[in-house]
């Protein structure tokens, strides 16, 4: 089998991706716990919920961010250079008039939200009202920035979306560093000092966008048909969005309502873990997103079918290979992180690490979907699913379910969503849903059982430590690679990663 031109490009921005990964996981990991020990749990609980806060106002501009992104992405699949300079234009207009709303979502319904419900001590109150307050302001930039970064992913220029966020983590650890020897407030020097770093970010971006890209200029434009269907496009991806509120906002501010910023803190950390397992797939999704919207655009239904099945199957078997060490091993892994492991964590880690997996199946079905563009009914559907999370667990905690059935009640959601994903695409892409459901789901879920169940008995034969670890973590690679290799993958699937390997070892051996 050939591989082609956007297979390579494709293999060559994965592996840009990965390496960005590695290093930012690497920081982070050092960072979170830093904050953590530096802010201590509560202050850090409150960040968390003052974040939460901002982030569920911001849902306007996360739904208009992904459809900016889309149409500059179709404009650039359709090669037409002033189309692409229309539409950024119109994108940045569009952009500067969501950050007006979201100020005045935030200025008005986020404090009152702040002052009458958030669960804090009183005396920390005007700290977190100032935190809000640069939270807000730094939302704003990247508000603004959204049609910029989207060039840079659109060009597929993966390079420099990685130094971005290098940059970015690089920063963060100098902020860490300040905080360990700063004698003001660490809470709101945490704050202050992260905007700072998302105003260099800024203007970086901005020089590099416009000396590279012909159409990011910072100019506006106006045009009734593009914003009438950008906004028609829009009002219906905010519903997915909502229902993303739903999911990890509304989870946060329910937490926070019924068992207080401690239970926060240790709902948050073990996000912070499961995000590690998120950016394995996420690294392969943001390098194939613009393949799957450019396929549709030059109407190459069959290659996006192709696409979209095979980034639903290896972002999930990305995830798996370290999802069951970081499973078996959350409690051990945790104490080496943190020292000490707040209560709940291990349990949202383990949950959480499900939760993420069907994610990442669901992603390429949604990147299909917005594509499209055709999405009152899927979003109707599959969001309607996700959208009853908030309120069926708001109703659980009523009746005393203990903090643990957050996950639980949205690893049942998302699995349904993901199926409903699979069968509205039938109509908007002409995807198969029975050969979805057999080359996708059915592998996943028999490559699964094995990679989870072999690896117990040295979990429980072996004692907690650096030993079991080690052995554990080794093993169950092992397993999951060869399940996902002979089970996981169809015939011209594996002979295709059989090129590429042996690719690479003769590229390696001939220098």
């Amino acid at each position: 089998m050939n591989i082609s031109a956007s297979n390579k490009r494709l293999v060559k921005n994965t592996l840009i991706l990965y390496l960005r990964m590695f290093f930012t996981m690497a920081i982070g990991f050092y960072t979170s716990r830093v904050v953590l020990s530096t802010l201590g749990i509560v202050d850090y609980g409150i960040y968390n919920v003052v974040g939460g806060i901002v982030g569920m106002l911001s849902m306007l501009n996360s739904a208009m961010a992904g459809t900016t992104q889309r149409w500059i992405t179709i404009a650039i699949g359709v090669n037409d250079s002033k189309y692409l300079q229309k539409v950024f234009a119109v994108g940045l207009t569009a952009q500067c008039i969501i950050g007006g709303i979201v100020f005045v979502l935030t200025e008005s319904i986020g404090l009152w939200y702040l002052y009458n419900y958030a669960v804090m001590p009183m005396e920390r109150i005007d700290t977190a009202f100032w935190v809000f307050q640069i939270s807000v302001f730094t939302l704003l930039l990247n508000i603004i920035n959204v049609p910029f970064l989207g060039s840079v992913i659109a060009h597929e220029k993966m390079g420099v979306f990685a130094s971005f966020s290098i940059v970015e983590v690089i920063m963060k650890l100098i902020i860490c560093f300040i905080l360990t020897i700063t004698l003001f407030d660490k809470l709101l020097v945490y704050a202050i000092l992260l905007f700072f770093a998302s105003i260099i970010n800024f203007l970086w971006l901005q020089i590099y966008c416009y000396k590279k890209f012909s159409e990011a200029r910072f100019r506006f434009g106006w045009d009734k048909r593009m914003y009438k269907e950008m906004w028609n496009l829009t009002s219906w991806t905010m519903v997915g969005h909502v229902s993303l509120i739903c999911y990890t906002q509304g989870i946060t501010l329910l937490i926070n309502l019924f068992f207080g910023p401690v239970l926060n803190a240790a709902y948050s950390i073990a996000n912070q873990a499961t995000n590690i397992i998120n950016q394995f797939s996420s690294s392969f999704q943001t390098a194939i997103n613009p393949q799957i919207t450019k396929s549709y655009a030059a109407k190459q239904y069959d290659e996006m079918h192709k696409l979209v099945y095979r980034s639903s199957k290896f972002s999930y078997f990305l995830m798996l290979i370290i999802a069951v060490p970081l499973f078996y091993e959350a409690n051990f892994l945790l104490e080496i992180w943190l020292g000490k492991v707040p209560e709940h964590s291990v349990v949202f880690m383990r949950s959480g690490i499900f939760i993420a997996m069907l994610t990442a199946v669901r992603n390429p079905l949604v990147t299909a979907a917005v594509a499209n563009g055709n999405l009152k009914k899927y979003q109707l559907v599959v969001n309607g699913i996700l959208m009853m999370v908030a309120p069926l667990l708001y109703v659980a905690f009523k009746l005393g379910a203990t903090a643990e059935w957050a996950n639980i009640i949205l690893l049942i959601a998302m699995f349904f969503a993901v199926l409903a994903s699979a069968f509205m695409l039938q109509r908007m892409i002409f995807l198969n849903f029975r050969a979805y459901i057999k080359d996708v789901i059915y592998r996943i879920i028999v490559v699964s059982i094995l990679s989870f169940t072999i690896p117990v008995f040295l979990y429980i034969q072996i004692e907690e430590g650096w030993c079991r670890l080690i052995i554990l973590g080794i093993f169950s690679v092992i397993v999951t690679v060869v399940s996902i290799y002979v089970i996981g993958l169809t015939s011209n699937e594996a002979q295709l990663i059989k090129e590429l390997v042996l690719k690479r070892i003769n590229k390696f051996s001939i220098k």
